[in-house]
C-alpha cells in the first residue's frame, strides 16, 4: 500500500485527486505541490462570472479549507516542480525541496499559448488561464475600455461576452473562416455563435491574418493583412494552450503533446500517472489518442487513475463534454471534431434552440447542442452504445424531433 502520494500542480485535478483518494480509503500522506498560491480551484468561472465580478474565488474552490488541515494532506503552494527521478521516486522542486514518493499523479496542466514577439505583460497584453491572469484582467475591463481578443474559441468568446457585459467596446479577431471552427467543426455553429455576438454589439472579424502588432504603454495597435489599423486599450490573446510535460519528458517519460498514459492514466513509468489538461489517453471512441481541456476530464479521469493508484483498476473512456456560456446561450459539444459523413440537424436553427450531429459509419460521432442541455444525457448514451440495428434510420430518426432522444437510445444495439 502507498505510504506517500505526491501531486505534481495544484488546478482542478489536483483538488479532485485528494478527494478522490480520501473518499477510496486512502489514509496515508497526500502532497500537492502547486505553483499557483490559491489551492485548487475550478477554471470554468474564470472567463465568466469571476471576471465579472458575479462572485469570488472561494465559489470556485474544490475543497473546503478544512481538508487540506487534516494532518496528513499538505499544500505546498507557490512552489514549481523542477525534476522528477523516476527511478528513485522523488521529486525536487524549484526551491530545491526533495520529497520521497510511494506513487506520483503528475497534473501540471496547460499554459496560455502566445504570440511571438508580444510579451505578455498583464497590463496591455493578457492571456487567461489562472485566477491571478483574471485578476489582472478584471479592473482593465472598464465601459467605454477597447478590448480586442485574438482567437474565437471558448476562452476569446467567453471574454468578449464578459467584457461587453461590462460595457467594454470588444472586438474578436479569428483567423478561421468561422467561429469556433476548431472546437466544433464546420462553419454552421460559429456563424449562429457570430449573429449572436453581433446582435449584442461585439465586432468580429475571421479569416485574418495579423501582420503586426504594436505593443506602447497604455494600448495596443494591431495591423491584419488588406485592413485597418485596430487599436486596442486592452488586448488578449486565446489561441490555444501547450502542455505543461517538459518536466515529465527530462525524466524519461513517453510524452507526445502531453504525458502519455493508458485508460487507467498510468505513464510510461512505474508509480507515475498523469491525468487532466496534460495528459494524452487512448480513446476507444475515437479510435486514437487524445489529449482534453475539459472540466469534465478532469473530473472523471482522475478518478479512474486515483482507484488505479488503489489496485481499484477500471478504464477511462467516456464521450468527450465540453460547454461554454456566451451571453446566455449554453452550447454543449460531445465528441471532438472530425469527419462527417452525414450532418443532422434536430430543430430549428432560428428558434435558437438546436442540435447538429455529425454522422460516420452509421453512428454519432460528434454533436453540438445549443440550449438544449436536458438532450446530452440520452445522446451521449446513443454515442457510447453504437448504431440502431437498421442504420439507415439513424439520420431520419434523430432529425425528428417528434422521436425523443431517450427512447432512440433505447434503441441503439450494443
Amino acid at each position: 500500500m502507498h505510504r506517500t502520494i505526491a501531486i505534481a500542480g495544484g488546478g482542478h485535478a489536483a483538488g479532485r485527486a485528494v478527494r478522490v483518494l480520501r473518499d477510496e480509503g486512502f489514509d496515508g500522506r497526500i502532497l500537492v505541490v502547486g505553483e499557483e498560491r490559491d489551492p485548487p480551484y475550478e477554471r470554468p468561472a474564470l472567463s465568466k462570472e469571476f471576471l465579472r465580478g458575479d462572485h469570488g474565488l472561494d465559489k470556485c474552490l474544490i475543497n473546503a479549507a478544512d481538508v487540506y488541515g487534516d494532518g496528513r494532506t499538505d499544500l505546498l503552494l507557490g512552489s514549481r516542480v523542477s525534476a522528477i527521478d523516476a527511478r528513485d521516486r522523488r521529486l525536487i522542486t524549484e526551491g530545491g525541496k526533495a520529497v520521497t514518493f510511494d506513487a506520483l499523479l503528475i497534473a501540471t496542466g496547460t499554459r496560455a499559448r502566445t504570440l511571438d514577439g508580444v510579451p505578455v505583460d498583464g497590463e496591455v497584453v493578457h492571456t487567461l488561464r489562472s485566477a491571478a491572469d483574471a485578476l489582472r484582467l478584471k479592473p482593465r475591463l472598464l465601459p467605454g475600455t477597447r478590448v480586442v481578443l485574438i482567437g474565437g474559441g471558448f476562452i476569446g468568446l467567453e471574454v468578449a461576452a464578459s467584457a461587453r457585459t461590462l460595457g467594454c467596446e470588444v472586438t474578436v479577431l479569428e483567423a478561421a473562416p468561422a467561429l469556433l471552427a476548431r472546437v466544433v467543426g464546420g462553419e454552421a455553429i460559429g456563424r449562429h455563435v457570430e449573429a449572436l455576438h453581433r446582435a449584442q454589439g461585439v465586432t468580429i472579424q475571421t479569416g485574418v491574418r495579423i501582420d503586426r502588432i504594436e505593443v506602447r504603454p497604455g494600448g495596443a495597435t494591431v495591423q491584419c493583412a488588406d485592413g485597418p489599423r485596430i487599436a486596442a486599450d486592452v488586448l488578449v490573446v486565446g489561441v490555444g494552450a501547450v502542455p505543461n510535460a517538459e518536466v515529465a519528458a527530462a525524466a524519461g517519460l513517453e510524452c507526445n503533446d502531453g504525458i502519455v498514459v493508458d485508460g487507467r492514466g498510468r505513464s510510461s513509468a512505474e508509480g507515475i500517472y498523469a491525468v487532466g489538461d496534460v495528459a494524452r489517453h487512448p480513446s476507444a471512441f475515437h479510435g486514437r489518442s487524445i489529449r482534453l481541456e475539459t472540466w469534465d476530464n478532469a473530473e472523471r479521469q482522475t478518478a479512474v487513475a486515483c482507484r488505479a493508484m488503489l489496485g481499484r483498476e477500471e478504464r477511462y473512456d467516456a464521450v468527450p463534454w465540453m460547454w461554454t456560456d456566451q451571453f446566455g446561450m449554453n452550447l454543449q459539444m460531445l465528441g471532438l471534431p472530425g469527419p462527417c459523413e452525414v450532418e443532422v440537424v434536430r430543430g430549428d436553427p432560428a428558434s435558437g434552440r438546436f442540435i447538429t450531429l455529425a454522422l460516420n459509419g452509421g453512428r454519432v460521432t460528434s454533436a453540438v447542442l445549443v440550449n438544449m442541455g436536458r438532450e446530452r444525457r440520452p445522446l451521449t448514451g446513443i454515442m457510447e452504445r453504437g448504431v440502431l440495428v437498421n442504420p439507415a434510420e439513424l439520420a431520419t430518426q434523430l432529425a425528428d424531433e417528434s422521436v425523443p432522444l431517450r427512447n432512440l437510445a433505447q434503441r441503439v444495439a450494443g
